[in-house]
């Protein structure tokens, strides 16, 4: 019963933490949906789904780091890294880093453009 009682307790706190990072718009419904897929997947399904998308998404923002450093841009490979983290914390529900994600990659495609029109004598 002690141990219900508690899991129960500690549930409800988890449920009260994602409720509050919804609030300040760090993540949206979707996080809480996705947590509550432990049901059927199992209990354990969102505690390692968080460290997984950690894990990608580091080695993800690590890779755009590199290839942002390059002295010649491959526009296709950075779009399609922000691509990829994007479309991880959207399903995840994160948000903040989605809308971010996605600006860069509004922001990668826009030089893309501006690069060709320059090289083919647009302006």
């Amino acid at each position: 019963m002690a141990a219900s009682s508690s899991r129960e307790a500690m549930n409800k706190q988890l449920l009260d933490f994602i409720h509050s990072m919804e609030q300040e718009g760090l993540v949206d419904y979707r996080f809480a949906k996705v947590h509550m897929l432990k049901e059927s997947s199992g209990p354990f399904f969102f505690a390692s789904l968080l460290p997984t998308f950690c894990r990608d998404s580091t080695a993800t923002l690590r890779d755009l780091t590199v290839a942002l450093g390059q002295p010649l841009l491959n526009y296709h490979d950075l779009g399609e890294l922000c691509f990829k983290i994007r479309g991880g914390a959207a399903c995840l529900g994160v948000c903040r880093m989605a809308h971010a994600s996605g600006q860069l990659h509004q922001a990668v495609q826009n030089r893309a453009t501006k690069e060709r029109r320059e090289i083919f004598g647009f302006r």
